[in-house]
């Protein structure tokens, strides 16, 4: 087993004054990793990006988890994509293995990604990348390739340790991170959910207004507030410091639907949700300067990127992607290319990419949809890339703010 200077890992998304769960050692770091992802890797490579805290250990950085290429695909193809990521970030690196198999060398399926693996460290030596730990996770168990026990052959697969026995990740827990069970588990908040009543009756409703392509300023201002009672913003939605309600359909009725999604497909409308949830993005010096009063007004002071409104940013996206599965699906464009953006801003590549492609695919007139998608797409390699890094600490040891993502 791997030992290593102290290493502190931050929630994804923990507020200030949270404390930061720090692993000693390559077990430790097994059991953490889901909970950085957000789920649970498969046939993954997860390169963690090491750098110096204000106290003088190291803390996570950037983290990125891509698909294993097909077998027989140089790793010189690989190690571009993790390179490409890192250089900037980070000289040191932990890399990890999810293989196919026992994980284990002589496992015929476990084989291919065990040698992958070993070039990717060759390549990383060359490029002057310390890597600081190899890991290699399979059904079987789990081994370090630098542990000095390892040698050539592992002499035995250690087992999976239990998440519940790790320090680490009940602070994680308790900060708010849990990882779903797989990648599909996390993309299925993409997806749509006709089979909810209210999609029937939004249907109906938006049918009745499709010739109208200007929405009113009446509609515009009950649009808004509808907006509002969506996404849980404005004072009379939000719980202490600021944030969002907790994120829930059960409250929300048709008729809010409705006049969201139908002052949504405004364009000048649509582009000023997307000012104030991601300032410096849309064109707001373009907007007209009334209805970005209105979004003020009704939504509350602008959503900032960075790690100031972190919390807020997370809250909305879960709330915009709720709305993206409960209205019918020909009428999700808006909201999921809103959704696709926050998303991008808080480097989660993987949804990002999932939102805008299905926002363009209900609808291929959403401009920022076409926009982003391929600047988030240059991210990605054979699936999806998700990207996070953390701010630094205070020396109380206390605290991590996640802040602008990586790429």
């Amino acid at each position: 087993m791997t030992s290593f200077p102290q290493t502190s890992v931050p929630s994804p998304s923990a507020p200030a004054d949270t404390p930061v769960a720090y692993v000693r050692d390559s077990s430790q770091l097994v059991a953490t990793l889901p909970y950085l992802l957000g789920f649970h890797p498969t046939e993954s490579l997860v390169v963690l990006g090491l750098v110096p805290s204000s106290t003088g250990s190291l803390r996570v950085g950037p983290c990125a988890r891509i698909d294993l290429p097909p077998v027989g695909t140089p790793a010189a193809v690989l190690w571009d994509a993790v390179h490409g990521r890192m250089a900037r970030h980070s000289r040191h690196l932990v890399v990890a293995g999810y293989l196919p198999g026992s994980g284990g060398r002589d496992d015929a399926a476990s084989a291919w990604g065990c040698a992958l693996m070993d070039e990717v460290l060759q390549l990383a030596r060359r490029a002057q990348m310390e890597v600081v730990d190899a890991v290699v996770i399979g059904a079987g168990g789990w081994w370090s390739m630098l542990s000095p026990e390892a040698g050539c052959r592992p002499t035995r697969l250690q087992p999976l340790p239990d998440p519940s026995q790790v320090e680490a990740v009940t602070d994680l827990v308790l900060a708010g991170s849990a990882p779903f069970a797989d990648r599909e588990a996390a993309l299925a908040r993409v997806r749509a959910a006709p089979e909810d009543d209210r999609c029937r009756d939004v249907r109906s409703a938006l049918t009745a207004l499709t010739a109208r392509t200007v929405p009113a300023p009446g509609d515009v201002e009950e649009g808004l507030r509808a907006w509002a009672r969506l996404l849980g913003v404005g004072e009379e939605h939000c719980v202490d410091g600021g944030l969002p309600s907790v994120p829930t359909r059960d409250d929300w009725t048709a008729r809010d639907l409705v006049s969201a999604v139908a002052v949504a497909r405004d364009k000048v409308v649509r582009d000023a949700l997307l000012a104030w949830c991601s300032p410096g993005l849309a064109p707001g010096a373009l907007l007209p300067q009334e209805l970005l009063d209105l979004c003020r007004r009704h939504l509350g002071r602008p959503v900032r990127w960075g790690s100031a409104d972190r919390g807020r940013r997370e809250a909305l996206l879960e709330r915009l992607l709720l709305v993206g599965r409960v209205v019918p699906p020909e009428h999700a464009g808006g909201s999921l290319t809103v959704a696709g953006v926050v998303a991008w801003s808080l480097g989660d590549h993987m949804i990002a990419v999932a939102a805008l492609r299905r926002a363009l695919a209900v609808d291929p007139g959403q401009t920022m949809a076409r926009l982003v998608l391929p600047a988030v797409e240059s991210l990605a390699v054979y699936s999806e890339v998700v990207g996070r890094r953390g701010d630094d600490h205070d020396g109380r040891g206390r605290g991590a703010r996640a802040v602008e993502p990586m790429g």
